[in-house]
């Protein structure tokens, strides 16, 4: 049986010769967590935290908010109260308003770390992967161009535009944002293609910003806050989607696996007991 599953063993010493301790049992046992899910990415952690509290403190006895520093990496927030009566108020904020988004809100009892904590390292690697690949670590947004025009006709007009500054290793047209995201092989090549900066393309006059990208803004270290400027770098916006798909593949597959490992462990288990009443 696993460290999640394990029942908690009874105390040696009778509570009622030790009110003290009956007293701090009792508060432990009744915290409850909350997770709350849907804010903003690359905003402060301080908003963000703050936000939190204004919206969930009417619910109960309020012990702390934890807050991810890498909202992408980290979806979700913890509420954390003392009290089971709070988790019923806070259940009803779910869907609820705070400031410009929606709060997702689910209860979020410890026997879930496993889960999460399996869930959060394959992102992690993920992202990982991504910050590693040399074809996202050089790049410009191109913004002013005909947006009428279908994507792939974008972007195979932008290709030409700025072949000449280098190789080009991505494309990303984003047309809700009305930019498009290039990038290239060499430091050089980026440099190149921020000179074609308020250059025409078919009778448009673009303007070229750089992107954040790994290289130009890596991403913040465990524990660290987010500084005026920071930003999440793009590629990880552009393949969020793309990657949470991968994520939730791959965590179904774990938890197939894991219930196969633990029904195979009851049944060893019961196997052992048969064997030993037998004996």
């Amino acid at each position: 049986m696993d460290t999640y599953s394990r029942k908690r063993s009874a105390p040696k010493e009778p509570f009622d010769s030790e009110p003290a301790a009956k007293e701090k049992f009792n508060y432990i046992s009744s915290r409850v967590r909350i997770s709350v899910e849907g804010f903003s990415h690359g905003r402060l952690t301080d908003e963000i935290k703050s936000e939190l509290i204004n919206h969930f403190k009417s619910c109960g006895d309020l012990i702390s908010v934890e807050v991810p520093t890498d909202p992408i990496l980290e979806s979700r927030a913890f509420v954390n109260y003392h009290g089971h009566l709070a988790k019923e108020r806070a259940l009803q904020l779910n869907g609820s308003d705070i400031g410009n988004w929606k709060a997702l809100v689910k209860f979020a009892p410890r026997e879930e770390d496993l889960d999460y904590q399996v869930s959060l390292r394959y992102h992690r690697s993920l992202y990982s992967d991504l910050a590693n690949d040399e074809r996202f670590w050089y790049g410009i947004a191109v913004l002013g161009y005909d947006t009428s025009l279908p994507e792939d006709q974008v972007k195979s007009i932008l290709t030409e535009h700025f072949s000449s500054c280098g190789v080009i290793t991505h494309v990303f047209v984003c047309t809700p944002d009305e930019c498009t995201n290039i990038y290239f092989s060499k430091k050089e090549d980026e440099a190149s293609a921020m000179d074609l900066n308020g250059s025409k393309v078919g009778g448009f006059k673009i303007t070229t910003m750089l992107l954040a990208t790994a290289i130009s803004n890596p991403r913040l270290a465990p524990g660290d806050e987010p500084t005026v400027g920071y930003s999440i770098p793009a590629p990880f916006l552009e393949f969020a989607r793309e990657i949470n798909k991968k994520r939730d593949d791959y965590m179904t597959e774990w938890r197939v696996k894991e219930r196969r490992e633990r029904v195979k462990a009851r049944r060893e288990q019961a196997r052992r007991e048969q064997a030993f009443k037998a004996s």
